[in-house]
């Protein structure tokens, strides 16, 4: 795999892989969230410990489910998390934010009281899903509109996003669709008529991940809605020490396609959040849109390089393609224009997934006539230097 990406003469290269099965990597609240695709807690929590100090800063721009700013706050340190997707920005700042009990099992009693009165006149409706009764039952649409017709009616800031959150974990579960892999399909039995059950208890699971999460005031966790693709807001805080990096893969799905359910009952409509992605050529499978790929990794790494301190370390996750057998070497073109910038790599390491990861990567090779993909996973590990242009081969 090194070789054929041409990775192999670079740098120094590592084998890493994540122990754990789903269950066991599941810990403190990365199980909030069934986030397909998700950066590894383990590989973040590694890359955190390896490069960093404790009340150093991190960044993650493209932080999906919240793993990285996770770890950063078990390990004490600072962390920025961004994201385009308002699922993404709802979901980090609950898996990172203590919560008193008391008070969020009072709203939670209030959605319950709300939801037993009954349907009313007129309820929420998912956004930009053209037929919800394509992937939902009609009594399912009716109990999911009820949850968040009650959840609506709650002020309180933290705990009404607890409530979203465990909202939006139950409604791929209670769906048509298939819960085994990240593309939508249907699998029309395991859809259920009512959603009040797996609502309850999403939320009873989550709020016991919450109240386990360490309080330490002196531990700034800052989430900001932002496109990697623009340049970094004026208000960030110090220079990140470490940046981690995991956007979509060459011809891979899109994350908000994934959770475009989810999504469309919260409010928003997949393809807004999509204009904003990484163009990535999901389902077309022509390799010349590589040029669009790599033109917005290339600006994406700009940006990075811009905020990062001096010797401080980007971490990068990615990999090639595979299309229709002919291999796409995505990461050896950004690596070439991105050659003018103060990034000496310094490691290659290749990502050798196991349990949960190797399901979700099995899921992900698709083989025909028309489109293939197969995906060889890396981080590469970059270091910013005071010099002018960088050492790549």
């Amino acid at each position: 795999m090194l070789a054929r990406a041409q990775l192999a003469d670079l740098a120094p290269c590592e084998a890493w892989t994540s122990q754990g099965t789903n269950r066991q990597i599941a810990y403190s609240t990365h199980g909030i969230y069934r986030y397909f695709g998700k950066f590894p807690p383990p590989l973040a929590a590694h890359l955190i410990s390896r490069f960093t100090e404790e009340s150093e800063w991190i960044l993650d721009p493209m932080v999906g489910s919240g793993t990285t700013a996770v770890e950063a706050l078990l390990a004490n340190r600072h962390v920025v998390a961004r994201d385009v997707s308002p699922l993404s920005i709802l979901l980090t700042c609950v898996k990172t934010r203590a919560l008193f009990a008391p008070d969020v099992l009072a709203s939670f009693e209030r959605v319950r009281s709300s939801f037993d009165k009954g349907p009313r006149e007129t309820l929420p409706r998912p956004v930009g899903l053209r037929n919800p009764e394509h992937w939902f039952l009609p009594s399912t649409i009716g109990s999911l509109g009820r949850i968040r017709a009650a959840i609506d009616q709650e002020t309180e800031g933290d705990c009404k996003n607890l409530l979203l959150a465990a909202f939006a974990a139950t409604v791929r579960r209670v769906s048509r669709a298939t819960t085994q892999q990240g593309r939508l399909f249907l699998d029309a039995a395991t859809a259920l008529p009512n959603a009040w059950p797996t609502f309850s208890e999403r939320f009873a699971s989550s709020l016991e991940a919450v109240r386990a999460l360490p309080v330490n005031k002196k531990t700034h966790v800052l989430v900001q809605m932002h496109n990697a693709l623009e340049f970094p807001p004026p208000d960030s805080p110090a220079l990140p020490k470490l940046i981690i990096a995991h956007p979509p893969y060459f011809n891979n799905y899109k994350y908000s396609s994934i959770n475009s359910l989810e999504l469309a009952w919260m409010g928003f409509d997949h393809k807004h959040v999509r204009k904003q992605e990484i163009r990535e050529s999901f389902k077309i499978g022509k390799p010349e849109h590589v040029e669009q790929y790599v033109h917005d990794m290339t600006v994406t790494l700009e940006n990075l390089t811009s905020e990062l301190a001096n010797e401080g370390i980007l971490s990068l996750m990615i990999g090639d393609t595979v299309l229709r057998g002919h291999y796409v070497p995505t990461i050896n073109m950004i690596l070439g224009n991105i050659s003018h910038l103060p990034l000496r790599l310094e490691l290659v390491a290749l990502r050798v997934p196991r349990y949960t990861e190797a399901s979700w990567v099995a899921s992900q090779r698709r083989k025909g006539d028309t489109v293939g993909i197969s995906l060889n996973d890396f981080v590469l590990v970059f270091r910013k230097t005071t010099s002018t242009c960088s050492q790549h081969k």
